[in-house]
């Protein structure tokens, strides 16, 4: 099959979230985008090393959230189960306000330790995550009253469908943060992302996603809250 047919279909996705997004936008929601850089490469015996850099707009994509990088290295443990670290370098931007006379970069360093499973349904693959993650800040200079580091457990449910003869992926997934270490609230309810979307692949080896997430912090009244578009490339070598 000519590869034109996904192409367009994922172009046809992408024209469609364009013109969709200022609609998406309430008056508390911002919108965003995240783009994302991904290189894998299969080490021997199941050992996987991928790298990551991300890019991030908030504030109706007219600031610069943040830059990251992650460093990651995982097992493939039998059929159904990859257990892994990584370490992830942030830069996250502040720009000037009321309480600060200039614009500043916060460095922040996160640790994580993973496990991921995965079980085949037909066409359709369901897979499981569990992020344990500590971020450290080390200009925490806007709130002494700030947890930090931080200790978060993150769930994330996901479901993928192979298209018979189209490279093409549909995906969805639900994902629920919660604080670990936070004074007399142990397993506190943090943060929760909905997203979906589709994956293009060719040949094995170059990918591209497209998707769209809505992300809301757990206090209705003060918790931001976003739609943000994702855009991704990937490479295996």
């Amino acid at each position: 099959m000519s590869m034109k047919r996904p192409l367009y279909i994922l172009l046809g996705c992408t024209l469609l979230l364009t013109f969709l997004a200022p609609s998406m936008k309430a008056e508390d929601t911002d919108f965003g985008l995240w783009t994302t850089l991904d290189l894998s490469k299969k080490l021997d015996n199941g050992l996987k090393l991928a790298f990551e850099e991300e890019y991030r707009l908030r504030n109706d994509l007219m600031t610069t959230d943040k830059f990251q990088s992650t460093f990651e290295l995982s097992y493939k443990l039998g059929k159904y189960f990859t257990p892994g670290v990584s370490y992830t370098l942030i830069n996250y931007y502040h720009p000037r306000d009321d309480e600060h006379a200039h614009n500043y970069w916060e460095t922040r360093h996160r640790f994580n330790v993973f496990g991921e499973g995965e079980v085949d349904l037909g066409r359709f693959t369901l897979s499981l995550r569990e992020r344990l993650q500590t971020t450290y800040r080390v200009l925490d200079s806007l709130s002494s009253a700030k947890i930090n580091p931080k200790l978060m457990l993150r769930s994330k449910v996901g479901l993928t469908y192979n298209i018979k003869g189209i490279p093409l992926e549909p995906f969805a997934f639900a994902e629920f943060h919660h604080l670990l270490n936070k004074q007399n609230e142990p397993f506190a309810y943090e943060k929760y992302r909905l997203g979906c979307g589709l994956k293009y692949t060719y040949k094995k080896t170059i990918s591209v996603k497209l998707g769209y997430l809505y992300t809301a912090e757990s206090d209705k009244e003060e918790g931001e809250k976003a739609n943000v578009l994702t855009v991704g490339f990937g490479y295996k070598f």
